[in-house]
């Protein structure tokens, strides 16, 4: 994998979605970012929805890493993003929950501030490529979050005595996503030429790891045990049940806390 340098952001005001513009002419180093997306993409298949200017989404192209380094781009992706957040001028401190969203703390709890998803593609010239987007909410005051386990940076920054800060001052999402691609540019190059530095990291930054889980799987599975690692393939280990289960995110509906 060649250095990684960005084009100029194509940014819009709204648009349908990043991703899908981005696998429209998935060129390496192209970048789409959107303050609204009126079919903003969730994982398998979910939407993802704020109201207008509430939001950023940013998503970028990236040739493809080896296959086995392929399993970590979503998890880099979250971990340049929670870096960005937390070395901010409007800072905030963030953790990361296995495989795709990044939580900020917001009172006593943490909550979901941004959600990552990853599409392969091939590139003009017929490589294979990676869009992966990252939607970050910014403004949402409390009754505009689509669900109460969700935060918006304006919230978690909280204000004085307890009231909701003010919306985030002009140029915060522009510095926002300089700070996240470079960010992601550094972690990518890493991933590549030293990846343990990088799954330490992350590691290192992930909630989910050594927490009780519940791991829902397609048709129905359930697997319950203690989140113990994620392995070299970016995949979640789980122990439970005198025994150990290896889980793929793209095999996985939802990973929860077990109760």
């Amino acid at each position: 994998m060649d250095p990684l340098s960005w084009d100029a952001p194509e940014w819009h005001a709204s648009i349908d979605s990043t991703n899908l513009e981005a696998l429209r002419e998935p060129r390496p180093g192209r970048v789409v970012v959107a303050d609204h997306q009126s079919a903003g993409l969730g994982r398998r298949g979910r939407s993802w929805t704020a109201p207008p200017d509430s939001s950023v989404a940013v998503s970028v192209v990236l040739p493809a890493p080896g296959p086995a380094l392929l399993g970590w781009v979503p998890l880099v992706t979250g971990l340049a993003v929670s870096q960005a957040l937390s070395r901010s001028r409007y800072a905030v401190p963030t953790v990361l929950k296995w495989p795709n969203d990044v939580l900020a703390r917001d009172g006593q709890e943490w909550l979901k501030i941004c959600g990552v998803l990853a599409h392969a593609a091939v590139d003009g010239g017929g490589a294979p490529a990676v869009v992966v987007g990252a939607g970050l909410n910014i403004d949402q005051t409390r009754e505009e979050l689509p669900v109460p386990t969700a935060t918006s940076w304006r919230l978690a920054r909280g204000g004085p005595e307890g009231k909701v800060a003010a919306p985030l001052p002009d140029g915060a999402r522009e510095q926002f996503v300089t700070d996240y691609l470079d960010r992601l540019a550094h972690l990518m190059g890493t991933l590549v030429r030293d990846p343990g530095t990088v799954r330490t990291a992350y590691r290192d930054h992930c909630s989910t790891i050594g927490a009780p889980v519940q791991v829902h799987l397609p048709e129905g599975g359930l697997r319950t045990g203690a989140a113990v690692d994620v392995d070299e393939t970016g995949a979640l280990v789980v122990e439970g049940d005198g025994r150990r289960t290896v889980h793929l995110a793209g095999d996985v509906v939802h990973v929860r806390p077990a109760v």
